[in-house]
């Protein structure tokens, strides 16, 4: 594929994403609607010029834009750290370990239970194999907050139930996308039928390798980051390479949970970065990464609802 297309594909997806928030102010509607709706049409859009005869001129760009590597490993390798990791800078950590305890219960246990229930349910109502209805029951296991959090701050609702609530938000997507790839790894190895025994066993070593992983890339990302203090835009580059590096070395080199990694080296730099980093450099830094979760959470939108015609 041309370089000059893709870049010019790419780039039009950042000035539709630049037009979406004003547009969703005008007309009221969430900005997510809009960059759905948007992307619906770049890829209706594309199917129409490639196939229609009345003029080849914009049939280069068409098939670039249908030629994107729309893939589920794009989201999940380079989207999905992005989106964590900026989440995990923005919690108020010392606040909500005041509050772990149910955090964790809601966040890890509800989530595994919720995820057998249903797995179990769908098994015995249906004739897919268990490891089919079990990779369901982790995907519906969860449920977004975001809808939940705006009506507690419109009511003005107890602040210790919002933070238990964000921080169960955060972790019980880690805990779900840990079992589905663990019952996903199943499917793979052509067992429709996994040891529930085993799963189990198995799932714990997910959870403590990738947060151990975690932990240690973000130790040895912060004692770097502070060798570098006059060197701010050092530190910010270091932080970006951070969560990817942890995600592929848990996945790849352990074969522990890339998001639990990503997990734990956001809360680790959460916790330990303000101390070792200027104020300053730390502000920076996470108006970057707020910059960099705009985006990402803005091209999932457009290039999942592209893949739509």
């Amino acid at each position: 594929m041309d370089i000059v297309l893709v870049t010019t594909v790419i780039a039009s997806l950042f000035l539709v994403i630049g037009a979406a928030e004003p547009l969703a102010a005008r007309l009221k509607l969430p900005f997510t609607v809009i960059l759905a709706v948007l992307g619906v049409m770049i890829g209706a859009g594309a199917i129409f010029f490639l196939r229609t005869e009345l003029t080849d001129a914009l049939n280069p760009v068409a098939e670039a834009i249908l030629g994107l590597p729309i893939r589920s490993n794009v989201f999940l390798y380079v989207f999905l750290p992005t989106l964590l990791f900026q989440a995990t800078l923005g919690m108020n950590l010392r606040r909500m370990l005041d509050d772990w305890v149910p955090i964790l219960v809601l966040a890890v246990v509800a989530v595994v239970v919720a995820t057998l229930s249903v797995g179990y349910a769908l098994s015995w109502a249906s004739t897919l194999p268990l490891a089919a209805c079990l990779l369901i029951g982790a995907i519906v296991s969860t449920t977004d907050p975001s809808a939940v959090v705006t009506i507690f701050r419109s009511i003005s609702a107890p602040r210790r139930l919002a933070r238990i609530i964000e921080g169960e938000s955060l972790l019980n997507d880690a805990a779900a996308i840990a079992l589905f790839g663990l019952f996903m790894g199943f499917v793979m190895l052509g067992m429709p039928d996994p040891d529930l025994g085993a799963a189990l066993v198995r799932f714990p070593v997910l959870i403590v390798g990738g947060a151990f992983t975690g932990w240690l890339a973000a130790r040895v990302a912060v004692w770097v980051m502070a060798l570098f203090s006059r060197h701010e835009l050092a530190q910010i580059s270091i932080s970006v390479a951070l969560p990817y590096l942890a995600y592929i070395g848990a996945e790849q080199s352990i074969g522990a949970s890339g998001v639990i990694a990503v997990v734990a080296a956001g809360l680790t730099l959460n916790l330990t970065g303000p101390g070792r980093l200027p104020p300053q450099a730390w502000t920076n830094l996470r108006e970057i990464w707020d910059v960099l979760a705009h985006w990402a959470g803005a091209l999932i939108f457009v290039l999942a609802a592209l893949l739509i015609p």
